[in-house]
């Protein structure tokens, strides 16, 4: 998966679960940012391709990295609210209703539990994890596994059901994010359907294409 679809697929599951209307935009923000955390280990390329062979899907794609990033991300979040004002320029742009201000209005009082947003960070962040073994592999380059329990074992998980850079999961999330626009008012399904359709081309992809 790429970033974008990375940071959609957090995105898209807080707002299908309602937590905008309960948390406020930040917590789908979050959700966003903390489903993209894991490839900071992609920043490894800067030193070669030797590097980048090596650190990437490994260094930020272990459970136990993802875990620790995605709870100081939450924590974060939750105690200074540093994605607060880029989450009130999405709220400009989506005509929310009384009750997603109220929300907001919780999420400020800190009514949301610091436990729900660590929660969530996490189930975003593993996200990653789950997605990146299922899209793997090439025409012409081989399956990519992940070390999931490193530095404790090196066994490399992966399979492999959607080939890097297929774009019918760009496709679905821009349609789904262009949807929220247009039908503000159906947020939650109209997420939810876009989590659907994914959900069900990966496997229409992996058990009946590939």
């Amino acid at each position: 998966m790429t970033s974008y679809e990375h940071f959609m697929l957090g995105f898209s599951g807080a707002i299908a679960c309602g937590l905008q209307r309960r948390c406020g935009w930040s917590i789908a923000a979050m959700a966003g940012v903390a489903a993209v955390l894991p490839d900071w280990d992609g920043l490894s390329l800067m030193f070669g391709a030797a590097a980048f062979d090596r650190v990437h899907r490994t260094w930020g794609h272990n459970v136990f990295a993802a875990v620790l990033l995605a709870t100081a991300v939450a924590v974060a979040e939750y105690r200074y609210g540093w994605l607060a004002k880029t989450g009130g320029w999405f709220s400009t742009k989506v005509r929310l209703s009384q009750q997603d201000d109220a929300a907001g209005d919780r999420a400020v009082n800190g009514r949301c539990g610091w436990l729900l947003w660590i929660a969530v960070a996490v189930a975003a962040s593993l996200s990653h994890i789950g997605t990146d073994m299922l899209f793997s592999g090439h025409a012409t380059l081989s399956d990519w596994g992940l070390r999931l329990f490193w530095p404790f074992s090196s066994r490399e998980w992966v399979y492999p059901m959607v080939s890097w850079g297929d774009p019918a999961v760009s496709i679905l999330f821009a349609a789904g994010m262009f949807a929220m626009f247009r039908w503000s008012a159906r947020l939650q399904g109209v997420a939810t359907v876009t989590l659907a359709a994914v959900a069900a081309y990966v496997l229409l992809r992996g058990w009946v294409l590939r």
